[in-house]
């Protein structure tokens, strides 16, 4: 089976890509024409970033694919549902998605608050449900259907604390907008943090629609730490390390992968120097298929892709990939339960690295550290 699927998939980009082939001898074609995929994600409001590169990397990917041909002859779809960053919103596209029985996979959404209320919904549909964030550790283990291609806060919120103690510093502020996503990264930072022997002076938390941050700020320059665990979004995100800066606080800052976008230097612009996040993929990374795929980024939307565009990227070619072979395997059929039987088999090389998944469906992997410097993201090697 493995070797007549390879005959039906073809290199594109010097990564795995699809061929639109109508079977081969011995092999299978799609009995469907489309495979249809679904995205919930906020593609407004103040956390359309993450929305809308994610459906970026989405649509580069699904072009290629679908411009060799599709998978096994089908194209895939993409169909999308604004979600604006609110649960309830979410809740009601995941219905609407679930309900409609040709969509095999839902991606989405970008925040932790709104994936929490829609696995239940995808879990009682049956639908494989993927995401490239929304990272806190409640999420895994909910569903069996779920699998989760995003950073996990309880690898990142350690590795800020390991980063800051590789750099000597022994105080710590932690500021964590108060939602599921930032408490759970400012505990995972927290007790990391302590164990390594530093001491955590103070835990502050705030809104992620605030825009003055001076009152927290003043309280952070009174406590004068070594170091800032900035366990929020992108954009409030980088309005605190800019208003930081501005007030004199000279405290190393380190963030999760959010703090990896171009918006965090066209917010902070210069006060973004010397800013640190972690994450799994930077757009200089001189690796051929990295370039290649940073290239077509920016020739179609303008700008460098950052991480979320990137996993985004490669969960479309991990969706061709796992339908593909549960067609070949299903003499071309393709059905919600074989879908998922497939993603649990995945074994991908991406940009963004090797994707496979664990029984619970999260992919754990190393992370990198990236920091500012001369206006531009670089990989930190330490010094």
């Amino acid at each position: 089976m493995k070797k007549v699927l390879a005959l039906l998939l073809v290199a594109l980009m010097a990564m795995t890509a699809f061929a639109g082939c109508e079977g081969t001898e011995g092999g299978a074609s799609a009995k469907v024409e489309t495979i249809k995929v679904a995205l919930v994600a906020p593609l407004s409001g103040n956390n359309a970033t993450y929305g809308v590169k994610q459906e970026n990397g989405y649509r580069l990917a699904m072009d290629e694919i679908n411009g060799a041909g599709g998978v096994l002859g089908a194209k895939i779809e993409l169909v999308t549902y604004d979600d604006t960053g609110d649960p309830q919103t979410a809740a009601a596209g995941t219905q609407k998605f679930v309900d409609d029985e040709e969509v095999m996979v839902l991606g989405g959404s970008c925040l932790t608050s709104c994936t929490a209320v829609m696995l239940p919904i995808t879990g009682d549909g049956e639908l494989a449900h993927m995401v490239v964030s929304s990272s806190a550790a409640s999420l895994t283990g909910l569903s069996p259907y779920f699998f989760r291609m995003a950073v996990q806060d309880a690898q990142v919120g350690p590795q800020i604390a390991k980063v800051f103690a590789g750099m000597g510093d022994k105080t710590a502020v932690a500021l964590y907008p108060n939602n599921d996503f930032g408490i759970g990264l400012k505990n995972s930072f927290v007790e990391q943090f302590a164990a390594d022997g530093g001491e955590v002076l103070a835990t502050i938390e705030y809104q992620d629609t605030d825009q003055d941050f001076s009152a927290i700020l003043t309280n952070v320059a009174s406590l004068n730490p070594d170091c800032i665990a900035l366990c929020g979004t992108t954009t409030d995100g980088a309005t605190i390390v800019k208003q930081a800066r501005q007030m004199g606080i000279a405290a190393h800052i380190m963030g999760q992968p959010g703090l990896y976008n171009q918006n965090v230097i066209d917010i902070a612009g210069e006060y973004a120097e010397g800013l640190f996040a972690c994450g799994v993929f930077i757009a200089s990374n001189p690796d051929e298929k990295v370039q290649e795929y940073v290239k077509k980024y920016e020739e179609r939307f303008g700008e460098t892709p950052d991480h979320f565009s990137a996993l985004a990227y490669d969960q479309m070619y991990v969706i061709a990939d796992a339908a593909g072979r549960a067609m070949a395997a299903n003499d071309g059929e393709l059905t919600r339960e074989s879908m998922i039987e497939a993603l649990r088999g995945t074994e991908y090389d991406g940009v963004t690295g090797h994707v496979n998944f664990q029984e619970n469906g999260d992919w754990v992997r190393d992370y990198l550290t990236l920091t500012v410097k001369d206006g531009k993201y670089v990989l930190y090697t330490g010094e």
